[in-house]
């Protein structure tokens, strides 16, 4: 559990650094992003071999390192073609894929009470983020472009139920091999994007890149180590609702932002989801 609770910290501070620093990043950011990580995630390693009998730390860190660009990718695509808000609501439901692939593929099997939890998990941070007024669904001009969304939803979650999966057919000594390689050809992806942009990078880049890096890393990295210890359907949810119910609280103390009744309703349901997976 405590890996758990980490790793949420570690990804709401993430996300603090990205709404209120780092808005409208570039590819640079994201690169130097991911060297950030690789280097932590090679420092932080024990023995410093990139192999050690084993080739599934590469072959599936490389898979998720161009599914983790890829899904980046497709979220600015939805958001240029349906908007920020209906996009975020889409990458919050990409949460059911890593439950989904844990039920299905590795047998975990919830209680009544934590199946509850999971359903009010997802209700609650598609409610905390909201839906675009019903004016924009039917004015032509903001038309809803279904396939950006689904696959801003599906990268997302196989994003995160990549981890899930190492855990299944990886080696324990082998997480943090896993995570280096993740991190190194996600790099290597967005490197091959600015060479074909022609695309700089800036003074601007690698300070918002090196901000974003490292707690991008630890919340990868315990986000690992908590799936080793708890089953998907616990984690997953916990720590997507968990870190909104985080994100929430600090703003509200450090920039005096108030939620309103449809937030504070969606906040109460992220506690009773918290004690339900819990229980």
């Amino acid at each position: 559990m405590i890996f758990l609770l980490l790793a949420l910290l570690s990804s709401s501070v993430l996300a603090m650094v990205l709404k209120y620093l780092n808005s409208g990043s570039s590819y640079g950011v994201y690169f130097v992003n991911y060297v950030t990580c690789t280097l932590l995630a090679f420092a932080a390693m024990e023995p410093k071999a990139l192999y050690r009998g084993d080739s599934t730390p590469c072959w599936l860190g490389g898979i998720t390192g161009l599914i983790y660009l890829a899904s980046l990718v497709a979220n600015g695509y939805s958001i240029h073609k349906n908007g920020a808000i209906l996009s975020s609501v889409f990458t919050r439901l990409g949460v059911l894929v890593p439950i989904l692939v844990s039920v299905a593929l590795f047998g975990e099997r919830p209680t009544l009470l934590q199946g509850v939890g999971m359903v009010l998990a997802v209700a609650a941070a598609v409610l905390m983020n909201g839906l675009p007024e019903k004016p924009e669904f039917s004015s032509p001009r903001n038309k809803v472009y279904l396939l950006p969304l689904l696959l801003t939803l599906l990268l997302n979650g196989t994003s995160d139920a990549m981890s899930k999966v190492f855990t299944q057919l990886g080696r324990r000594q082998d997480d943090g091999l896993f995570m280096f390689y993740i991190f190194l050809f996600a790099g290597l992806a967005t490197l091959a994007l600015l060479v074909r942009r022609h695309q700089p990078l800036t003074g601007r880049d690698i300070f918002f890149g090196v901000l974003v890096g490292v707690p991008n890393f630890l919340s990868s990295r315990l986000l690992l180590a908590a799936l080793t210890q708890l089953p998907a359907f616990r984690v997953y949810p916990s720590y997507s609702v968990g870190v909104i119910l985080v994100i929430s609280v600090a703003s509200f103390f450090l920039f005096q932002e108030r939620l309103n009744r449809r937030q504070m309703g969606a906040a109460g349901m992220i506690l009773g989801a918290l004690v339900l997976l819990n229980l």
